[in-house]
C-alpha cells in the first residue's frame, strides 16, 4: 500500500492509544498468556488472538484501557471476579509488562518505543457492583480509568442498545443517575458505549466531566443496535467528550468482511459532525468480536487504517489526535472544563 511507510513511522512517532482492549478477559478465562508473542490469525481473525503485549508494542502500542469483566447478572460473584481481573492486572505491572499511571498527569506523557505500555483498567458494566455504590470509591483506588454503565444485558442502572432486554424504551434509572453522580465525584470517568440512545442522551444532560463512548459506530453510516445516533455524538462532545471507534465490520458495516476504511467512515463522520478532538481508536481487540476488518490479522494491522486516512488527505496534526492526544486529555482530566463543540481542524 502506497501510504504504509508513512502510516507506520507517524505511528512510531506519535504513539498510539487504545480505549478498549480485552486482552486481560481472554487471560483470565482461557490462560492465555499475554506476556508472550502469539502467531499472527488469519485475516479477519474472529472472537479473540488479536493482541499480547509484545505484538502491542510492536504495533506501536504507547497506552491503552483493558476491559475488565464479569458475568452480566448483579451477585457478588461478579465484583469477586471484576477483583480478580485487577489482580491479573497488577501481576502485569509487577512484573513490568505494563506501567501504571499514578498520577493524573501521567495520561499526558506520550512514553517511548522502548517503554512498556501505560495501561489501566476499563470497568465493563456497573452490575459488577451489586448495587453498592461505596465500591466506585474502590475501583479508583485500585486504578481503574472508567466504568461502563452496562454491557451485554439491560441492568439496574440503564438498557443497553444491543443484547438481551435491549430497548430504546428505557431512559437512565434513578439508580443509574446515583451511579453517574457518584462515579463523577470519585473522579472516574463515565462510559457510555452499549448504553440505548435514551440512556446515553440521559447521561450527557446531567454530566459535568468529559464522556467517554469507548467502543462504538455510528447509526448514521450503518444502522445497528450497538451503534450510536449523531444527536449523541453531539451530545457527548457537548461535554468535551471522545467517541472511540470500535473495529467490529458487523457494527461498521452490517457485514462479517470489509476492510479497514469501513473504520475510516465512521471516523470521519465523527469528525464531520463535532469535529477532529472527539474521536479516537477502541479496537475491542479480544473482545469477542464476530471478525475484526479482514485486511487485519492482528493489532499489528492497526496501520492500515492510518494508511487510509493518509489516502484521503489527513494531516500528522489529525492524526496525533486520533491516536492518542484526545484519549489521554479525558483520561488525565485536562478536558474537565469542557462543556462546548469543538470545531473541526
Amino acid at each position: 500500500m502506497a501510504f504504509e511507510t508513512e502510516a507506520r513511522r507517524l505511528i512510531g512517532e506519535l504513539g498510539l492509544f487504545d480505549l478498549h482492549v480485552d486482552s486481560l478477559l481472554a487471560a483470565r478465562l482461557f490462560g492465555y498468556d499475554i506476556r508472550k508473542r502469539h502467531r499472527a490469525g488469519f485475516r479477519g481473525q474472529p472472537v479473540m488472538w488479536h493482541c499480547d503485549l509484545p505484538r502491542m508494542r510492536e504495533a506501536g502500542y504507547r497506552a491503552a484501557t483493558l476491559g475488565i469483566h464479569a458475568w452480566n447478572f448483579e451477585y457478588e460473584g461478579a465484583w469477586k471476579e471484576c477483583n480478580r481481573q485487577f489482580d491479573l492486572y497488577d501481576g502485569l505491572v509487577a512484573e513490568g509488562y505494563l506501567r501504571r499511571p499514578v498520577t493524573a498527569a501521567d495520561w499526558l506523557e506520550r512514553g517511548d518505543a522502548d517503554c512498556a505500555p501505560l495501561a489501566a483498567p476499563g470497568v465493563e458494566g456497573a452490575h459488577m457492583l451489586n448495587g453498592k455504590l461505596e465500591r466506585i470509591d474502590t475501583l479508583v483506588k485500585r486504578g481503574a480509568a472508567y466504568m461502563t454503565l452496562v454491557h451485554l444485558r439491560s441492568g439496574r442502572a440503564a438498557s443497553n442498545g444491543f443484547g438481551v432486554g435491549a430497548n430504546e424504551r428505557d431512559g437512565l434509572s434513578g439508580y443509574g443517575r446515583e451511579v453517574v453522580a457518584e462515579l463523577e465525584r470519585c473522579g472516574l470517568v463515565v462510559d457510555v458505549a452499549h448504553v440505548n440512545n435514551r440512556g446515553l442522551l440521559d447521561v450527557a444532560a446531567m454530566a459535568s466531566r468529559p464522556l467517554l463512548c469507548t467502543h462504538t459506530g455510528l447509526k448514521s453510516v450503518n444502522e445497528h443496535g450497538r451503534n450510536i445516533s449523531d444527536e449523541a455524538v453531539q451530545a457527548i462532545a457537548a461535554t468535551g467528550g471522545v467517541i472511540g471507534i470500535i473495529f467490529a465490520p458487523v457494527f461498521l458495516a452490517g457485514r462479517l468482511r470489509a476492510d479497514s476504511s469501513c473504520i475510516a467512515d465512521h471516523i470521519e463522520r465523527v469528525v464531520e459532525l463535532v469535529g477532529i478532538e472527539h474521536v479516537a481508536f477502541g479496537s475491542d481487540y479480544d473482545g469477542w468480536v464476530p471478525s475484526i476488518p479482514n485486511d487485519q490479522r492482528d493489532c499489528r494491522d492497526i496501520w492500515r487504517i492510518v494508511a487510509v486516512l493518509l489516502s484521503r488527505g489527513w494531516t500528522e496534526a489529525q492524526l496525533d489526535r486520533l491516536l492518542s492526544r484526545n484519549a489521554r486529555e479525558v483520561l488525565s482530566g485536562e478536558r474537565a472544563a469542557q462543556v462546548t463543540r469543538a470545531p473541526s481542524l
